[in-house]
Protein backbone atom coordinates (compact mmCIF):
# COMPACT_ATOMS: atom_id res chain seq x y z
CA UNK A 1 0.00 0.00 0.00
CA UNK A 2 1.27 3.71 -0.95
CA UNK A 3 2.27 5.99 2.05
CA UNK A 4 0.40 9.18 2.48
CA UNK A 5 3.33 10.97 3.23
CA UNK A 6 0.78 14.00 4.47
CA UNK A 7 -1.11 12.32 6.82
CA UNK A 8 2.28 10.74 8.50
CA UNK A 9 3.52 14.25 8.52
CA UNK A 10 0.57 16.00 10.36
CA UNK A 11 0.48 12.95 12.62
CA UNK A 12 4.10 13.21 13.77
CA UNK A 13 4.66 16.69 13.69
CA UNK A 14 1.84 17.07 16.14
CA UNK A 15 3.48 14.41 18.18
CA UNK A 16 6.78 15.99 17.88
CA UNK A 17 5.25 19.16 19.07
CA UNK A 18 3.26 17.88 21.90
CA UNK A 19 5.12 15.91 23.35
CA UNK A 20 8.54 18.61 23.48
CA UNK A 21 10.61 17.07 21.03
CA UNK A 22 10.81 13.52 22.88
CA UNK A 23 13.15 10.98 21.86
CA UNK A 24 9.88 9.06 20.23
CA UNK A 25 8.92 11.67 18.52
CA UNK A 26 11.80 12.91 16.96
CA UNK A 27 13.05 8.99 15.90
CA UNK A 28 9.47 8.98 13.90
CA UNK A 29 10.15 11.91 11.78
CA UNK A 30 13.17 10.72 11.09
CA UNK A 31 12.05 7.77 9.50
CA UNK A 32 9.82 9.53 6.98
CA UNK A 33 12.59 11.91 6.46
CA UNK A 34 15.20 9.22 5.72
CA UNK A 35 11.95 7.64 3.61
CA UNK A 36 11.39 11.10 1.45
CA UNK A 37 14.74 11.32 0.79
CA UNK A 38 14.98 8.10 -0.94
CA UNK A 39 11.68 8.17 -2.66
CA UNK A 40 11.21 10.10 -5.86
CA UNK A 41 10.68 13.58 -5.81
CA UNK A 42 7.04 15.06 -6.11
CA UNK A 43 5.81 18.99 -5.63
CA UNK A 44 4.02 17.13 -2.81
CA UNK A 45 7.06 15.08 -1.36
CA UNK A 46 8.76 17.97 -1.54
CA UNK A 47 6.53 20.44 0.82
CA UNK A 48 6.78 17.69 3.63
CA UNK A 49 10.57 17.34 3.12
CA UNK A 50 10.66 21.01 3.47
CA UNK A 51 7.95 21.13 6.34
CA UNK A 52 10.23 18.51 8.22
CA UNK A 53 13.64 19.58 7.70
CA UNK A 54 12.02 23.51 8.88
CA UNK A 55 10.93 21.91 12.16
CA UNK A 56 14.05 19.96 13.21
CA UNK A 57 16.30 22.99 12.05
CA UNK A 58 17.65 22.15 9.10
CA UNK A 59 17.01 25.23 7.60
CA UNK A 60 19.57 25.47 4.53
CA UNK A 61 18.34 22.11 3.20
CA UNK A 62 14.39 23.20 3.80
CA UNK A 63 15.09 26.10 1.39
CA UNK A 64 17.67 24.15 -1.07
CA UNK A 65 14.36 21.85 -1.85
CA UNK A 66 11.51 24.18 -1.53
CA UNK A 67 13.42 27.23 -4.03
CA UNK A 68 13.19 24.03 -6.62
CA UNK A 69 9.38 23.92 -6.51
CA UNK A 70 7.88 27.51 -5.52
CA UNK A 71 5.31 29.22 -7.66
CA UNK A 72 6.89 32.93 -7.14
CA UNK A 73 3.31 34.32 -8.61
CA UNK A 74 1.70 32.50 -5.12
CA UNK A 75 2.44 35.43 -2.74
CA UNK A 76 2.13 32.83 0.09
CA UNK A 77 5.12 30.96 -1.72
CA UNK A 78 6.97 33.61 -2.50
CA UNK A 79 6.63 34.88 1.64
CA UNK A 80 7.77 31.33 2.52
CA UNK A 81 10.62 31.44 0.38
CA UNK A 82 11.95 34.76 1.62
CA UNK A 83 12.13 33.32 5.43
CA UNK A 84 13.41 30.07 4.51
CA UNK A 85 16.23 31.71 2.48
CA UNK A 86 16.88 34.19 5.34
CA UNK A 87 17.00 31.27 8.29
CA UNK A 88 19.43 29.05 5.67
CA UNK A 89 21.72 32.73 5.63
CA UNK A 90 21.88 33.02 9.43
CA UNK A 91 21.30 29.40 10.63
CA UNK A 92 22.26 26.69 7.68
CA UNK A 93 22.22 23.55 8.94
CA UNK A 94 24.44 24.33 11.82
CA UNK A 95 21.50 23.91 14.69
CA UNK A 96 19.30 21.32 14.37
CA UNK A 97 17.53 18.69 16.45
CA UNK A 98 19.56 15.28 16.48
CA UNK A 99 18.97 11.57 15.54
CA UNK A 100 19.81 10.58 18.82
CA UNK A 101 20.09 6.71 17.06
CA UNK A 102 23.05 8.11 15.51
CA UNK A 103 25.14 9.64 18.32
CA UNK A 104 25.27 6.89 20.32
CA UNK A 105 28.02 4.66 18.55
CA UNK A 106 31.68 4.50 21.43
CA UNK A 107 34.58 6.47 19.50
CA UNK A 108 37.32 4.80 20.52
CA UNK A 109 40.79 7.42 21.17
CA UNK A 110 43.52 5.63 19.25
CA UNK A 111 46.37 5.23 20.48
CA UNK A 112 48.42 8.89 20.80
CA UNK A 113 52.37 8.55 20.82
CA UNK A 114 54.78 11.55 20.73
CA UNK A 115 55.72 11.19 16.91
CA UNK A 116 52.03 11.68 15.85
CA UNK A 117 52.24 15.36 16.80
CA UNK A 118 53.95 18.08 15.06
CA UNK A 119 54.58 21.63 15.73
CA UNK A 120 52.38 24.19 13.80
CA UNK A 121 54.05 26.16 10.88
CA UNK A 122 52.19 29.36 11.36
CA UNK A 123 53.93 28.96 15.68
CA UNK A 124 55.90 27.21 17.20
CA UNK A 125 54.27 26.84 20.13
CA UNK A 126 51.20 25.88 18.99
CA UNK A 127 50.66 21.70 17.75
CA UNK A 128 48.78 19.41 15.87
CA UNK A 129 48.27 15.89 14.95
CA UNK A 130 47.20 13.93 11.55
CA UNK A 131 45.36 11.25 13.80
CA UNK A 132 41.54 11.99 14.67
CA UNK A 133 41.25 13.17 18.12
CA UNK A 134 37.92 12.60 19.89
CA UNK A 135 36.73 15.09 22.07
CA UNK A 136 32.83 14.24 24.47
CA UNK A 137 32.55 10.83 22.26
CA UNK A 138 32.70 13.43 19.45
CA UNK A 139 35.94 13.37 16.47
CA UNK A 140 37.31 16.66 16.34
CA UNK A 141 38.48 17.71 12.69
CA UNK A 142 42.35 17.39 12.52
CA UNK A 143 42.10 21.11 11.27
CA UNK A 144 40.05 21.81 14.45
CA UNK A 145 42.11 20.99 17.15
CA UNK A 146 45.64 22.43 18.48
CA UNK A 147 47.85 22.67 21.77
CA UNK A 148 49.05 25.53 22.90
CA UNK A 149 52.32 25.23 25.18
CA UNK A 150 53.47 28.21 27.27
CA UNK A 151 57.07 29.40 25.74
CA UNK A 152 58.94 28.14 28.66
CA UNK A 153 57.88 24.79 28.25
CA UNK A 154 58.81 22.05 25.40
CA UNK A 155 55.92 19.71 24.32
CA UNK A 156 58.49 16.21 24.57
CA UNK A 157 58.63 16.95 28.50
CA UNK A 158 54.92 17.06 29.06
CA UNK A 159 53.37 14.95 25.91
CA UNK A 160 53.02 12.01 28.08
CA UNK A 161 50.54 14.08 30.42
CA UNK A 162 49.07 15.90 27.55
CA UNK A 163 47.75 12.29 25.53
CA UNK A 164 46.61 11.38 28.92
CA UNK A 165 44.63 14.41 29.06
CA UNK A 166 42.95 13.71 25.60
CA UNK A 167 42.18 10.16 26.83
CA UNK A 168 39.94 11.89 29.28
CA UNK A 169 38.44 14.75 27.44
CA UNK A 170 37.57 12.01 24.87
CA UNK A 171 34.74 11.48 27.32
CA UNK A 172 34.30 12.96 30.25
CA UNK A 173 30.47 12.00 30.42
CA UNK A 174 29.43 11.85 33.97
CA UNK A 175 31.65 14.85 35.11
CA UNK A 176 29.99 16.96 31.97
CA UNK A 177 26.81 15.93 32.97
CA UNK A 178 27.00 16.73 37.02
CA UNK A 179 28.09 20.02 35.95
CA UNK A 180 25.68 21.41 33.95
CA UNK A 181 22.94 20.04 36.24
CA UNK A 182 24.96 21.32 39.22
CA UNK A 183 25.70 24.66 37.65
CA UNK A 184 23.36 25.17 34.85
CA UNK A 185 19.63 23.63 35.35
CA UNK A 186 18.68 25.73 37.41
CA UNK A 187 18.95 28.73 34.89
CA UNK A 188 18.06 26.44 32.02
CA UNK A 189 15.35 24.46 33.60
CA UNK A 190 16.90 21.52 31.51
CA UNK A 191 18.38 18.34 32.87
CA UNK A 192 21.06 17.01 31.22
CA UNK A 193 21.71 13.31 31.04
CA UNK A 194 22.63 10.43 28.28
CA UNK A 195 20.85 11.51 25.47
CA UNK A 196 21.95 15.38 25.87
CA UNK A 197 26.07 14.20 25.96
CA UNK A 198 25.39 11.77 22.94
CA UNK A 199 23.90 14.85 21.12
CA UNK A 200 26.69 17.42 21.69
CA UNK A 201 28.56 18.43 18.91
CA UNK A 202 32.18 19.34 19.34
CA UNK A 203 33.08 22.25 16.46
CA UNK A 204 36.99 23.02 17.91
CA UNK A 205 38.98 22.18 20.80
CA UNK A 206 42.50 23.50 22.00
CA UNK A 207 44.68 21.99 24.73
CA UNK A 208 46.86 24.48 26.67
CA UNK A 209 49.52 23.73 29.08
CA UNK A 210 50.09 26.96 31.44
CA UNK A 211 53.48 28.77 32.41
CA UNK A 212 52.48 26.88 35.68
CA UNK A 213 52.08 23.24 33.81
CA UNK A 214 48.54 23.02 34.83
CA UNK A 215 46.00 21.82 31.68
CA UNK A 216 42.87 23.41 30.29
CA UNK A 217 40.73 22.65 27.78
CA UNK A 218 38.52 25.22 25.60
CA UNK A 219 36.07 23.22 23.83
CA UNK A 220 32.98 24.83 21.40
CA UNK A 221 30.11 23.01 20.60
CA UNK A 222 26.45 22.70 20.63
CA UNK A 223 23.69 21.07 22.21
CA UNK A 224 19.82 20.21 21.70
CA UNK A 225 19.00 22.59 24.93
CA UNK A 226 19.72 26.02 23.51
CA UNK A 227 20.21 25.06 19.54
CA UNK A 228 20.86 28.19 18.44
CA UNK A 229 23.58 29.22 20.75
CA UNK A 230 26.98 28.45 20.72
CA UNK A 231 27.88 26.27 24.18
CA UNK A 232 31.32 26.92 25.14
CA UNK A 233 32.99 24.25 27.61
CA UNK A 234 35.94 24.95 29.98
CA UNK A 235 38.17 22.39 31.44
CA UNK A 236 41.23 23.00 33.75
CA UNK A 237 42.97 19.46 34.75
CA UNK A 238 40.46 17.03 35.38
CA UNK A 239 37.46 19.60 36.32
CA UNK A 240 34.97 21.05 34.55
CA UNK A 241 34.96 24.94 35.65
CA UNK A 242 32.48 26.49 33.09
CA UNK A 243 29.40 25.77 30.81
CA UNK A 244 27.90 28.56 28.91
CA UNK A 245 25.31 29.86 26.47
CA UNK A 246 26.85 32.36 23.69
CA UNK A 247 24.66 33.93 21.02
Amino acid sequence: MKTNYQKEYIKFSVEYRNSNNSEESTSKLYDLLYELEKAQKTENSSKILTNIYTLLGYHQSAYDIFKTIVNLNDKKQFKKKYILEQKAKSHGNSFVVKDIRKFRKKNIQSKLLLEDFNTDPKNKNTFITQKNIVVFNKIVKQNRFKICIDENHKFEDHSAKIIEYIYWLSNCKNELIEFYNAKLSKYTNDVANANWFDTIEVFSATITLGENEKLFADISGGDNFMSDHILDIETEDYKITEIRYDG
